[in-house]
């Protein structure tokens, strides 16, 4: 008896044992399942904010590029903030306008040239002579005119009678078989909720595409109606050029005036007349091209495809030669942390040598709202219209509380932080996280700045995670 006594205590202790040693490797499985996380306390922090851009290098010197007024552009060749080589396109003007400005010349200087011979002649041929020009001049003229208002008044009435968008949108249904289809089935008594849908998801891609087609189109025409009314516009200046220098010719005959000051100032019209005549040949000559006249870089386009060039510049081409800046486009929020005379560091795509503590003369604002910062290079070797990307850390300020950015999620634009809580249960005492919303004050690339009080000195708040958390998730902590 007393032997079966010793073997059910034996027996009962091991079976304890095996208890103990399954208790331990479940709490071992079940802790190695949980997040392992770390934790940290806020503490106060000086946070410095980084700002980065890419720039590129200018100069100050600029030089107009000027061509002669109202002739047609063809195609712009180069862009802002190009590099550009003496003798390199920068655009080119229409052959045929350029054509057309010729013969405007030349009827221009024949006009003048038969008014001189006006005034060095005398009596009745002269008058007539002057008068037989203005008539040809006008009939010239009137056709040219004539031709192009026709043409204007074509290009409006193809604009005018385009239809509007849902007429346009309606016609292209009727054209498409895939889309006559599928509006059947849609509209059947008894048709399906994937046949509606099918029709409505169609209906929806074909309306995108027809509207964009369609306001191309619309586009085009308008386009097209600018451009014949700038001839037509031109066409009537040509005409009107042309026959106040004929109607001048025939007054000087009418009155005499053959001698003395007007024939002076008529041949000085000729000598001017001449000489642009002589540029426009020379344009010729070169098949319309405007080329750089010095190694540099684009500063400004004033002009584009289509429009006609004025007395003023074209381009603006900045001399390689002349003192260098440098020039970057940063986003908006970044100009309240800039003022001139900050510093910044300057590295280089190309082989020159990278600047540091180069200082910000000027902070600008673009049209846009971004901010342009301007700064003087010295003793660089760096060239115009080369790229390069700066570094400016700016001191924001020192706060009280503040958590590295790890610690700081964000959903649907709700900031909170994971709180750590203690817990008793069976298996002893375990961690667990609490979701809490929080208010950020500002950040940089490491640290995040609460409002004052968001957390206290003795909350502990997880740092780093292994796995993603949840409110009230359990989880084990780990040595930092």
């Amino acid at each position: 008896m007393r032997k079966h006594k010793e073997r059910a205590v034996k027996y009962f202790g091991a079976f304890m044992l095996l208890m103990l040693a399954c208790t331990i490797a479940s709490r071992g499985i079940y802790a190695n399942q949980m997040p392992q996380i770390q934790v940290g306390t806020p503490k106060g922090e000086t946070l410095t904010r980084k700002i980065t851009a890419n720039g590129f290098v200018l100069t100050k010197e600029e030089l107009p590029v000027v061509t002669e007024a109202g002739l047609l552009i063809e195609k712009v060749s180069v862009v802002e903030g190009q590099k550009v080589e003496a003798g390199e396109l920068l655009f080119q003007i229409a052959l045929s306008d350029l054509d057309q400005a010729i013969e405007k010349a030349d009827l221009d200087l024949r006009a003048a040239e038969s008014a001189l011979s006006d005034l060095n002649a005398s009596g009745s041929a002269a008058v007539n002579r002057a008068s037989q020009d203005l008539k040809d001049i006008e009939g010239a003229s009137s056709g040219e005119v004539s031709q192009a208002g026709a043409a204007l008044q074509a290009a409006m009435a193809a604009r005018d009678t385009f239809p509007s968008e849902s007429d346009y949108k309606e016609s292209a249904y009727q054209k498409d078989a895939e889309y006559q289809k599928l509006q059947k089935a849609a509209q059947k008594k008894n048709a399906k909720k994937q046949d509606k849908e099918a029709f409505q998801n169609y209906k929806n891609s074909l309306d995108a595409g027809l509207s964009e087609s369609y306001a191309k189109e619309r586009q085009a025409l308008n386009d097209e109606v600018s451009e014949k009314e700038q001839a037509f516009n031109a066409a009537n200046a040509s005409k009107s050029d042309a026959l106040k220098q004929a109607q001048r010719a025939l007054e000087d005959a009418r009155r005499g005036t053959g001698q003395g000051g007007a024939k002076y100032e008529q041949q000085n019209q000729i000598h001017f007349l001449r000489e642009g005549k002589e540029r426009l040949l020379a344009l010729k000559e070169g098949e319309g091209k405007v080329l750089s006249g010095v190694s540099g870089y684009v500063s400004r386009i004033l002009v584009h495809s289509g429009e006609r060039t004025t007395d003023s510049s074209a381009i603006v081409l900045s001399d390689a030669a002349g003192e260098k800046l440098f020039q970057a486009v940063l986003p908006s929020e970044e100009k309240g942390y800039l003022v001139p005379g900050d510093t910044m560091s300057i590295k280089f795509q190309g082989d020159a040598k990278d600047l540091y503590g180069v200082k910000i003369d000027a902070i600008g604002e673009l049209e846009d709202g971004s901010c342009q910062v301007t700064a003087r290079l010295e003793d660089t070797d760096a060239q115009i219209g080369e790229t390069a990307s700066m570094e400016i850390n700016k001191e924001i300020g020192r706060f009280s509380c503040c958590i590295p950015v790890s610690a700081l999620h964000t959903i649907d634009s709700t900031d909170f932080v994971y709180l750590v809580e203690e817990k008793s249960t069976i298996l002893g005492t375990e961690l667990s996280v609490q979701k809490r919303k929080v208010k950020v004050l500002n950040r940089d690339e490491s640290f995040v700045a609460l409002e004052d009080g968001a957390l206290t000195d003795e909350e502990a708040f997880v740092a780093e995670s292994d796995k993603e958390l949840k409110d009230g998730l359990r989880v084990r902590l780990v040595e930092m």
